[in-house]
């Protein structure tokens, strides 16, 4: 071999060595990438909510301290934001590999919430641990979406996107067995949210009509099922009762929406002004620093101050659903998509009884309602969001075939 043909071969190997590097380089400021769209509609939401919750809980004064709700979201929301930094760090899909130890810590927990939790507002769905007080069922919306979505993104040999009947009968077994616990505690408000989330996850995985009708069907048996034993409870069918017939007397069970709807009605535009809410400072509104934060958020801001909150939470549903359709892999779709699911959800059914389109069932409202296990909830759930959005373009052309294939 001449000293021309030599010298050529190391330069060409050279020129591949340094294009390999660039692709490195490349793959890692990729990887890096962050939306900072979402984390920042997040973090605005949530730091806003703490000013609206020492509004409605100023005059509440437990402990001697109008500010004791106030410190407490504060608490929660540092705590929240170093585990969503803690969920970056490590590879979304690793969580599919361990689907079903999660699965088996869901059920620890409701099961630990029915022998050991105690009761709030005739709902047996917290634990005291002495230092605070947890509510399994609100993580548990994140442990059953990474179930959901595991189940349905297995055995891609059922062919890309299908949906097959062993993936709905496994998926429906996961769901409803988790939806009965929650019943038992009873919590009907938390089974509705849990039922539109498969629903959510079922419709993202592509599955035919037909499965989506026998959910509904199932769906309904469960409704009379729980009207048979006992499972739904007086108190609940009043709240529906109430939904279904908005003209009925405030005093009862018709107080909290006729106060919800005044205190709204009286903000009109601009808002009486923060911490200025009449309705809100004399306690009017019942729990109007969880449920009912949004009476708040109207009566106090207005429509201008409402709609501001409704175009944020509109952005963070947005980017969950941009990002599941631009994933790298079904696993890491489903499990934004899942996410995004729940915010939806919650935040239509919480506004909604607010202003009576919805019945009175006892749902937070996302990122602004007092909770420490809700806004931690929350914050894991956005965390596996712009960790699939983080990692969406780090694997390679040959890794996607092969999961189309195997």
């Amino acid at each position: 071999m001449g000293k021309h043909s030599k010298e050529k071969i190391i330069k060409n190997s050279y020129v591949i060595d340094e294009f390999e590097n660039v692709n490195l380089d490349k793959t890692k400021r990729k990887y890096l990438k962050f939306d900072i769209v979402l984390f920042l509609c997040v973090i605005i939401l949530s730091s806003f909510g703490t000013l609206v919750i020492y509004s409605a809980t100023k005059f509440s004064l437990p402990a001697n301290d109008s500010m004791f709700y106030f410190k407490k979201q504060l608490i929660f929301l540092a705590v929240s934001l170093f585990v969503f930094v803690a969920f970056l760090t490590f590879d979304y899909r690793k969580l599919k590999k361990i689907w079903i130890i999660i699965y088996l810590l869901n059920l620890v927990g409701l099961v630990s919430v029915l022998l050991f939790g105690y009761e709030v507002n005739s709902n047996k769905g917290w634990i005291n641990l002495k230092f605070t007080s947890i509510q399994p069922s609100e993580f548990s919306k994140i442990l059953i979406i990474i179930c959901l979505a595991a189940v349905f993104s297995r055995w891609q040999t059922e062919k890309k996107s299908f949906v097959g009947f062993k993936k709905v009968i496994l998926s429906v077994f996961i769901a409803f067995s988790t939806i009965i616990l929650i019943l038992i505690e009873p919590d009907f408000g938390q089974a509705i949210i849990y039922f539109l989330i498969y629903a959510g996850v079922l419709f993202i995985s592509g599955a035919n009509i037909l499965y989506v009708s026998g959910l509904i069907v199932i769906t309904i048996a469960g409704v009379f099922t729980g009207l048979k034993f006992n499972l739904i409870k007086q108190y609940q069918l009043d709240r529906l009762l109430v939904f279904l017939k908005p003209d009925v007397k405030p005093e009862g069970v018709g107080y909290n929406l006729y106060q919800s709807k005044l205190a709204i009605g009286s903000g009109k535009i601009f808002g009486k002004g923060l911490f200025l809410g009449p309705q809100t400072n004399l306690n009017y509104v019942p729990e109007h620093h969880t449920d009912f934060i949004f009476s708040v958020i109207g009566e106090e801001l207005g429509f201008v101050g409402a709609f501001i909150v409704l175009i944020l939470l509109g952005i963070i549903v947005w980017r969950c659903f941009y990002i599941s359709r631009h994933a790298s892999d079904n696993f890491g779709s489903m499990l934004a998509g899942g996410v995004g699911f729940i915010i939806l959800s919650q935040m239509t059914i919480n506004i909604g009884m607010t202003i009576g389109l919805m019945p009175i069932i006892g749902i937070p409202l996302p990122f602004l309602s007092y909770g420490g296990s809700n806004l931690l909830a929350i914050f894991i759930g956005i965390a596996l969001v712009e960790n699939v959005y983080m990692r969406r373009e780090t694997r390679k052309d040959y890794e996607i075939a092969y999961e189309d294939y195997k």
